[in-house]
C-alpha cells in the first residue's frame, strides 16, 4: 500500500520564501539600530565626560587657587603679628593690626565666589576675626578635633556640621598636640557648588562625593537614585573616571563619574537613557511598525499570487483529469498571456495530436494485417502513456512549468515519429533521434534511477536507410524486463562499432532478472524461421525485420554481458542500398 505523502502547497512555500527573502533585510536593520544606538549611547557619553572633566578641574582649580592665597595669608605680616606677638601690642596697635587683617580676609572672601566665610583665630587674645569685624571667643576644643580630623583623611578639605571646610594651623606639626599659635578657617560655599552642579548637566542630575566624610552635596531630591549613585561612586574610588549604566526603578541612566586626587572627591552626573534615546525610540517604533505591515502585505501578497497561479492550475488539473478519462475534445484557454497561456496552448496541440495519435493508431491496427513490416508501427503501449500522461500531471501539479513543457516537446516528437506512416524505411538519424526521444522521456520517469550512456555513432547516419523502430523496441525492452524493477544504480549502454561494412550496436543493461533459461529461450526464438504469434518483447520482430531488408548477415544477437545484463548485438550493412 503506497503511503500517501502529506502536501505542502504552495501558499506556506510563497509566503515563506517572501520571508526568508525579507527577514535578511530587517535583521541587518535591527542590528544597524542596535550598532547606531549603541554609538549615540557612547558619544553622549563622551560628552558627559567632557563636561565632568571640565566641571571637576575648574573646581580643583579654583580650590588650589583658594589654598595658595591661604598659604600666602599665613605668612603675611599682620597675621604672624597678631599670631605671636598681640598681648605685647597696645590697644592701638592692636586695634589697627586687626584692621589691616579683616581688609585683607575682606578681599580673600572676594577673590573667590566658592568662598562662604573665612575666619582667622588668635587663641593668645580669644579672638575670632572675620571680614570687616571681630569677635570674642575662640573654641578651641571644636578647633583640636578639626585638626585631629585632618591629621586621618588624605583630602584637606573637612565636612564639620554641615559645612565644607579648608583649615590650616600654625604651626602644623603633625606629631605635635600643642595648641596652634593661630588657625585660618575657610568655609566653601555650597550653594555655589550646587548652583554649578545643576549646570552640568541639562537633564538628569550632578552629585559631588567627598570620599574621607562620606558626604554628597547634589543638586537635586532624588534621594533613592542619590544612594544607588553614592553606592557606585564609592566603589570607583581607585578609578580616575569612569562611564557606566545605572538601572533604578524600571530606568537606565547614563552616569558619567571624574575623580579628583588632590582633594578625594568624585564628580557624578547622570541623564535619562530614555530622554537622549527618545528621538531613537520614535524611529525604532516607526522600524517595527514598518517591519510588522510589511509581514501583512507579504501574507496578502502572497495570497494574490496563489490565486494567480492556483486558478490556471486548477483549469489545467481538471483538463488532465478529462484528458485521463479519454476525454480528448477537451481544450483549455487562458485569459492573460503569460507562461499558462503557453501551458495551455501546448496543451491544446498535445490533446490534438493525442487524437491525431489514437486515430492514427486505430488506423494502423487496421493496416497491420496488410504487412508484416508495419507491425510493430501499429503497437502503442497503454502502460507507456498513462505514465507519460502521469509524470506530465506530476509535473505541473509541482509547478515545474519548465520541465513540463520540455516533457511536453519530448511527448510531442516521439508520437509525431509513431503516427508518421509515409514510408515504412527512413534514415537511421531519424530513427536515433527518436530513441533519444524515448530515453529523455524514461529518465524524466525514473530520474537518478537509471544511468544511460548513448555513444553517437562513428559512421553519418542521415543517408543509412533502415526499417522503421528498430532502437527503440530493444532500449524499451531494456527498460521493462532488466532496469524498471531496480531500486537504484541501474545502467543502460549502448555503443557501437564498425567492422568492415557492418555497422555494428550493443545494448547492454545490468539487470538480474534474466536467467539462463529465459536467454536460451529468446535466443532459439531469433533462431526460427517464422516467429509470427510468438513474439512478446518486440526483439524477434526488429530481427525479423533487419533479415527482411539487409538479408541474413545482418539481425540480432542475444548474450549476457560483462554486468551481468542481456545484451543485445545488431548488424546494419553499411553498403545496402533501399530499394
Amino acid at each position: 500500500m503506497q503511503v500517501q505523502r502529506k502536501r505542502f502547497t504552495i501558499y506556506p512555500k510563497l509566503l515563506i520564501g517572501f520571508l526568508i527573502a525579507i527577514l535578511p533585510v530587517y535583521m541587518l536593520g535591527i542590528f544597524l539600530n542596535h550598532q547606531v544606538a549603541n554609538s549615540l549611547r557612547e558619544h553622549i557619553l563622551q560628552s558627559m565626560q567632557t563636561n565632568v572633566n571640565f566641571y571637576l578641574t575648574s573646581l580643583t582649580n579654583e580650590i588650589r587657587k583658594i589654598d595658595k592665597y591661604k598659604q600666602s595669608l599665613i605668612v603675611d605680616e599682620d597675621v604672624m603679628t597678631l599670631g605671636t606677638v598681640a598681648p605685647a601690642l597696645s590697644e592701638n596697635e592692636l586695634r589697627e593690626s586687626i584692621l589691616r587683617l579683616e581688609r585683607k580676609l575682606n578681599l580673600f572672601k572676594d577673590s573667590s565666589s566658592y568662598i562662604a566665610d573665612v575666619t582667622f583665630y588668635i587663641p593668645s587674645i580669644d579672638k575670632r576675626i572675620k571680614p570687616g569685624n571681630y569677635t570674642e571667643g575662640v573654641p578651641m576644643d571644636q578647633l583640636l578635633q578639626i585638626r585631629s580630623q585632618m591629621r586621618h583623611q588624605l583630602s584637606p578639605l573637612i565636612w564639620w556640621n554641615g559645612k565644607i571646610l579648608l583649615n590650616s594651623y600654625f604651626p602644623e606639626s603633625p606629631l605635635s598636640d600643642r595648641p596652634p599659635v593661630f588657625m585660618i578657617e575657610i568655609e566653601l560655599d555650597q550653594s555655589m557648588i550646587r548652583k554649578d552642579l545643576a549646570n552640568v548637566v541639562d537633564q538628569g542630575g550632578a552629585l559631588l562625593y567627598l570620599h574621607d566624610s562620606n558626604k554628597v552635596i547634589l543638586n537635586n531630591q532624588i534621594q533613592s537614585l542619590t544612594q544607588e549613585l553614592q553606592l557606585l561612586v564609592s566603589r570607583e574610588i581607585e578609578n580616575s573616571s569612569r562611564n557606566d549604566i545605572l538601572k533604578y526603578d524600571g530606568q537606565r541612566y547614563l552616569v558619567s563619574l571624574q575623580k579628583s586626587q588632590d582633594y578625594e572627591m568624585t564628580l557624578a552626573i547622570y541623564t535619562p537613557e530614555a530622554f537622549i534615546m527618545s528621538d531613537f525610540d520614535k524611529f525604532n517604533a516607526l522600524f517595527w511598525i514598518l517591519f510588522i505591515v510589511s509581514v501583512i502585505v507579504i501574507v496578502l501578497f502572497s495570497y494574490w499570487i496563489l490565486k494567480t497561479i492556483r486558478n490556471p492550475l486548477r483549469k489545467m488539473v481538471t483538463a488532465f483529469r478529462r484528458v485521463e478519462q479519454g476525454d480528448l475534445t477537451i481544450r483549455t484557454s487562458q485569459g492573460s498571456n503569460d507562461e499558462f497561456r503557453d501551458l495551455s496552448d501546448q496543451f491544446n496541440k498535445m490533446v490534438k495530436q493525442l487524437q491525431s495519435l489514437i486515430q492514427e493508431v486505430y488506423e494502423q491496427q487496421i493496416r497491420s494485417q496488410q504487412s508484416e513490416l508495419k507491425q510493430l508501427q501499429s503497437q502503442i503501449n497503454p502502460h507507456f502513456l498513462y505514465n507519460s500522461f502521469f509524470i506530465l500531471h506530476q509535473l505541473i501539479e509541482f509547478e515545474d512549468i519548465d520541465k513540463a513543457k520540455e516533457f511536453v516537446s519530448y511527448l510531442g516528437h516521439y508520437f509525431q515519429f509513431i503516427t508518421r506512416d509515409a514510408k515504412s524505411e527512413l534514415p537511421l538519424s531519424q530513427e536515433i533521434k527518436h530513441a533519444e526521444a524515448y530515453i529523455n522521456i524514461q529518465s524524466m520517469r525514473f530520474g537518478d534511477r537509471i544511468q544511460v550512456a548513448f555513444e553517437p555513432i562513428q559512421v553519418p547516419t542521415d543517408f543509412l536507410f533502415v526499417p522503421r523502430l528498430i532502437l527503440q523496441p530493444i532500449i524499451e525492452n531494456a527498460y521493462t524486463h532488466g532496469l524498471e524493477s531496480k531500486p537504484s544504480g541501474a545502467i543502460l549502454r549502448i555503443s557501437n562499432q564498425v567492422e568492415g561494412q557492418m555497422l555494428q550496436l550493443r545494448f547492454e543493461d545490468n539487470g538480474s532478472l534474466l536467467t539462463d533459461e529465459e536467454l536460451g529461450q529468446l535466443t532459439d526464438k531469433l533462431a526460427m524461421d517464422n516467429s509470427f504469434g510468438i513474439e512478446t518483447t518486440g526483439i524477434i520482430n526488429v530481427h525479423r525485420r533487419l533479415q527482411i531488408k539487409f538479408g541474413a548477415g545482418s539481425g540480432l544477437t542475444v548474450y549476457r554481458n560483462d554486468m551481468g545484463g542481456l545484451g543485445v548485438f545488431m548488424q546494419i550493412p553499411l553498403s545496402k542500398e533501399v530499394e
